[in-house]
């Protein structure tokens, strides 16, 4: 799946922005980064749920005859979170290493990415439950993105609060 890059630019209050920054660099690097992956953590949390019940949420065909897709991939939806160096990261993703090795390009069919190099994502065909003798065209049913957009957002203001955090640690 794509993944996103936030970069947040925050203006000081109080102390001055080069105050502050030089202040950050005598502090433990591993220390900041903590704090900043623990604030990014906690406000991905509630948006792997949210996909899992946007996943859980495409409609089915008449009568509820289903082959378990959308379970599977909500059950692929993933949170990580990192350090390096001086960054911290989140993530909301899917996890196609737990699908079955044949089902793995189907989150992105389900979600309609337009992908790359000639492949497109948005149809698909398929044999209808298994009998290869019957095949249908099966529309993209968009489950992930709109779930995870308020994510920048909240992922900006949890920053912004544990930078007012810490530069009120460093004033004292």
């Amino acid at each position: 799946m794509p993944r996103a890059r936030l970069e947040l630019d925050v203006g000081s209050r109080g102390a001055s922005l080069r105050a502050v920054s030089r202040d950050l660099r005598r502090m433990d690097a591993q220390k900041v980064t903590g704090i900043f992956k623990k604030a990014l953590e906690d406000a991905a949390r509630p948006y792997p749920l949210q996909v899992r019940r946007s996943a859980l949420a495409i409609p089915v065909k008449e009568g509820g005859k289903h082959t378990g897709l959308r379970a599977r991939i909500a059950g692929c939806v993933s949170l990580t979170s990192w350090t390096e160096n001086r960054e911290a990261g989140v993530s909301v993703w899917i996890d196609v290493r737990k699908m079955l090795p044949d089902y793995r390009t189907l989150p992105l069919y389900m979600e309609g990415v337009p992908g790359s190099r000639g492949q497109d994502y948005r149809r698909w065909r398929h044999p209808v439950y298994g009998n290869r003798e019957v095949w249908r065209s099966q529309s993209a049913h968009p489950y992930f993105f709109r779930p995870v957009e308020p994510l920048g957002r909240a992922a900006g203001e949890s920053l912004r609060r544990s930078l007012e955090d810490i530069t009120r640690q460093l004033n004292g």
